[in-house]
């Protein structure tokens, strides 16, 4: 019997139905901060989930191919889960931007709603357990060794331009050297580059570098460590047991574990009842 690993799910997912459903189907979810998806789902194996709202901001500022572009770099297999029908975007810009990322070997499902969606999931992950457990990779694939599939990932890593665009680029202009000299003006020119992405090739081509402590969060997200503290406490059955508490959830989860049957792990900024010792710690999330 092959063992299989956990399903790492980011903790802005916690909200949405599909973690239960994870831990229903008998996979062992852990909720945790990722860098790159909203899903790993086995070896290799992850997944971005778009909801109609956040499908249109995300083409819009260029989120989505940047999200695209970094989650094909860490694992082999990436997937969009597309859920429900886009809202605030036109039909023509977001069929566009998906057909662009199918082009850039992006696997793309459209799921109904967020119960079909957790069914998707459910079933991608359980096929990835039949081959070995899930292991986070901390980076990118194999760079290509050919100078100008080289050159192809550098421009394509600029949100608003595809692989596709990248190749027409470097066809236009000879290099990126020649693709940097254009200048904005000249990249103007270019068909299907606009001011829009004539300004981002620019500013990436020859922005000054900012260290990485400095960056401004990108747009959308939260910076990092700005979310309030949280701490879990643990209570047994007997009332007058000693509470015992934790700045981290997951340390929290190993002493329910351990805690066995009646115990309780509660939000002591809710007072929620988040799991009990009699269920599974994996149903928690």
């Amino acid at each position: 019997m092959v063992e299989t690993g956990p399903v790492l799910v980011d903790h802005r997912e916690r909200g949405s139905a599909i973690p239960e459903a994870l831990a229903s189907a008998g996979l062992d979810v852990r909720l945790t901060d990722l860098p790159v998806g909203d899903y790993v789902l086995g070896p290799g194996l992850a997944v971005e989930r778009k909801g109609p709202t956040d499908l249109g901001a995300s083409i819009r500022d260029g989120r989505l191919f940047d999200q695209a572009v970094r989650l094909q770099s860490a694992f082999p297999q990436a997937v969009l889960v597309l859920e429900g029908e886009p809202s605030g975007i036109a039909e023509d810009a977001w069929r566009g931007a998906v057909c662009r990322l199918i082009e850039d070997g992006f696997t793309v499902l459209h799921s109904l709603d967020a119960e079909d969606s957790a069914a998707w999931i459910v079933r991608l992950a359980k096929r990835a357990r039949r081959a070995a457990p899930t292991v986070r990779n901390e980076g990118p694939r194999r760079a290509p060794r050919h100078p100008s599939a080289q050159a192809e990932v550098m421009l394509s890593v600029v949100p608003g331009i595809s692989t596709t665009m990248a190749r027409s680029l470097l066809a236009a202009f000879g290099s990126v050297a020649g693709v940097a000299a254009a200048g904005p003006d000249g990249l103007r020119r270019h068909p299907g580059i606009g001011p829009v992405r004539a300004a981002r090739l620019a500013e990436a081509l020859h922005g000054g570098y900012v260290a990485l402590a400095d960056r401004d969060p990108e747009h959308g997200r939260r910076a990092r460590g700005t979310r309030p503290p949280r701490r879990w406490v643990l209570t047994g059955p007997d009332d007058g047991e000693e509470a015992q508490s934790f700045d981290r959830r997951a340390i929290a989860l190993r002493a329910l574990r351990a805690a066995g049957d009646g115990a309780q792990l509660i939000d002591s900024l809710t007072g929620e009842v988040v799991a009990t010792g009699s269920v599974s710690h994996s149903s928690a999330g």
